[in-house]
């Protein structure tokens, strides 16, 4: 599957579960978001309808293609889970999966019914995403060759270890290489917009895990305290550190007009410590009501890839994308101004 992008792997998972015969046509809907007009011809009979793809098929996948592409008929993914079919039910949409099951009744009558039995809801463990993944992955969307030595340097991981996400990576179909051996050997990026899904995917599982620490401060203007007060503090700590969610993608590719809530990325050094942390800071700890959320930093490169713009570092665009979607609502909606706006995924 190296390397097929989402319209062929659409095409052909129809194909497996329609009768012979019949022809399907797949074409691009909107380049920023994974959408494709499908028309399947049987005879005379023309059934036109919208697929999203939704990679690999979780109910966080499915959860934020609709959020992005609410108007879809179907949903296609690798294997749609027992969940994500669920959610789909109730909102009345179909489905189609590349483990050969469909759920497909549209209003043009084309009727596809097609369980697979046994079929696992999970997927097999070399395609779960470790957090040593998710930082060569951000590494590469962020502009580092996806070669050994480059991404260990980007990352500060071992050897071992990007070599194992690499390879893991290539399986995925994200990375090819142009020679198995020699000169010509090095992998290059054959699906960065799949590899940003994918990525964000992972992403959202992780922060979900992650502790979060709240803190509260009264201010007048959020970004500007952020600008002119919260980040020359964490400057002068010298330590890493970026901002990332909505205060980052104002920053980036500005898109929402308000913001509430700051969020922060910051070594464990100082997150370890959250009485100083607060005090640094000059806010308090809270359970509700917070205004500024803080999560240790995932890795080295969410700290020293993205830019710095008016004095605030802001996260790798990829990983600011992947937060805002996790959080949906009017956040995905920046998320997906971010993407199209900076070009998130079009390359790596």
């Amino acid at each position: 599957m190296t390397g097929r992008r989402p319209a062929t792997r659409i095409r052909d998972a129809l194909r497996s579960v329609l009768p012979r015969g019949l022809r399907v046509e797949v074409e691009p809907l909107d380049e920023s978001v994974p959408t494709f007009t499908v028309i399947v011809r049987a005879g005379k009979a023309e059934h036109r309808f919208v697929v999203g793809w939704a990679s690999e098929g979780w109910p966080a996948d499915v959860a934020r293609l609709l959020r992005l592409a609410p108007a879809v008929d179907v949903v296609s993914a690798r294997a749609v889970s027992i969940g994500a079919r669920e959610s789909l039910a109730a909102r009345s949409i179909g489905w189609i999966d590349e483990r050969g099951g469909a759920y497909l009744t549209l209003p043009s009558g084309l009727v596809v019914v097609r369980d697979t039995a046994g079929q696992p809801q999970r997927p097999a463990p070399d395609a779960s995403w470790a957090r040593s993944t998710v930082a060569v992955a951000e590494a590469i969307l962020s502009g580092t060759d996806p070669r050994v030595d480059s991404v260990q340097h980007a990352t500060g991981l071992s050897r071992g270890a990007v070599a194992k996400a690499l390879a893991q990576l290539d399986q995925g179909g994200f990375l090819d290489r142009k020679a198995e051996r020699g000169p010509g050997s090095a992998r290059h990026v054959t699906d960065a917009a799949g590899l940003l899904d994918r990525y964000s995917t992972a992403v959202a599982a992780l922060v979900d895990k992650t502790p979060v620490i709240k803190l509260h401060r009264l201010w007048d203007d959020p970004l500007g305290s952020l600008i002119h007060d919260i980040a020359p503090r964490l400057r002068a700590e010298q330590i890493a550190w970026a901002a990332t969610g909505a205060a980052a993608s104002m920053l980036l590719a500005p898109h929402l007009s308000n913001l509430t809530i700051i969020e922060l990325y910051i070594d464990d050094a100082l997150a370890f410590d959250v009485e100083r942390l607060a005090e640094l800071l000059d806010a308090r700890i809270v359970e509700r009501g917070h205004r500024i959320e803080i999560r240790s930093l995932p890795n080295p490169i969410t700290a020293t890839a993205g830019p710095v713009i008016d004095g605030v570092r802001c996260a790798p665009p990829a990983r600011v994308y992947a937060d805002l979607l996790a959080k949906g609502g009017r956040s995905a909606e920046a998320a997906q101004h971010l993407r199209e706006v900076l070009g998130v995924g079009t390359t790596a």
